[in-house]
């Protein structure tokens, strides 16, 4: 007999045995397979499979770990199934495991935050990034899109406008220049913006990134804030596609308003022509 046979005969006795003809099973004379068939028995009874049409309806005959698939459903919430389990032995198993499965879960996340607040100690305390990092996410909590680094401070768009004027107007951060914004296409369709900011009076440099995804590219906009923003977020917004909530003439500053598409961005395809002029020839003349 074929193991799929075999597979086949199991089903077949299982579904007998739901249907209450358990005659047939106690009448198998290979003991190894009449265990194996009341071992099946059970285990779909446990997970409330109470006949062989509900059997059938499964993805599997008969689950290999029915207790690692009641824990899941515990952890997610859903103690119902757990409590409906009428053995009251399986029962126990089961939230037995599901104690043991949460204290693990438990460890694991202390694991990560005791990680995260070594990663943190490691880095240079005295870096711009890090130190005031450390502040917007104290004043902020929740507003840091990555974990702080020596690069830069990765911020959630949200809170771009009440962390820009934080940082603008504390005496102890004091960021008074905004040297540029940058644009740039990470792929995978996300888009992000650069700030890079300076304070004249401490001397520090840091750098901002709020990321955004091509389906809804809006930052707020900190024209207002850092006047010469104005410039920077047109630039940004003709090159880019990144829309910049609040400025006061968004609009394209070194293409045409009615040119199609962002010339920057990964996914650009050049217009064929502009107004009945081949691009191609556009540019042709404009080096010449």
């Amino acid at each position: 007999m074929t193991e799929k046979d075999l597979d086949k005969q199991i089903k077949d006795l299982v579904n007998k045995g739901l249907s209450g003809d358990m005659a047939s099973v106690n009448a198998i004379e290979d003991r190894l397979l009449r265990g194996k068939v009341k071992a099946a028995i059970v285990k779909a009874k446990r997970l409330g499979v109470s006949s062989p049409k509900a059997l059938e309806k499964t993805s599997e005959s008969i689950p290999d770990d029915p207790i690692a698939k009641l824990v899941k459903e515990g952890l997610s919430g859903n103690m119902d199934s757990i409590n409906s389990i009428e053995d009251r032995v399986f029962r126990a198993k089961v939230k037995s495991a599901l104690v043991k499965a949460k204290k693990l879960a438990a460890a694991s996340t202390n694991s990560s935050t005791k990680a995260e607040s070594s990663s943190e100690d490691s880095l240079n305390a005295n870096n711009s990034n890090v130190k005031i990092g450390k502040l917007i996410k104290q004043k902020f909590p929740d507003s840091l899109s990555d974990s702080l680094n020596e690069e830069f401070i990765g911020i959630k768009r949200e809170k771009w406008i009440e962390i820009a004027e934080y940082i603008k107007s504390n005496s102890d951060i004091y960021i008074d220049s905004l040297q540029c914004i940058t644009g740039i296409d990470l792929g995978d369709n996300i888009l992000q913006s650069r700030y890079n900011l300076h304070s004249m009076r401490h001397g520090t440099l840091i750098e901002i990134r709020i990321s955004v995804t091509r389906d809804s590219p809006n930052i707020p906009s900190i024209e207002k804030i850092w006047r010469i923003g104005d410039w920077f977020e047109r630039e940004t917004y003709d090159m880019y596609g990144i829309i910049f909530d609040g400025h006061r003439d968004l609009r394209r500053m070194l293409l045409p308003e009615d040119w199609e598409g962002y010339p920057l961005r990964k996914d650009y395809e050049e217009q064929e022509t502009y107004h009945g002029i081949v691009v191609g020839k556009i540019k042709e003349e404009a080096w010449d």
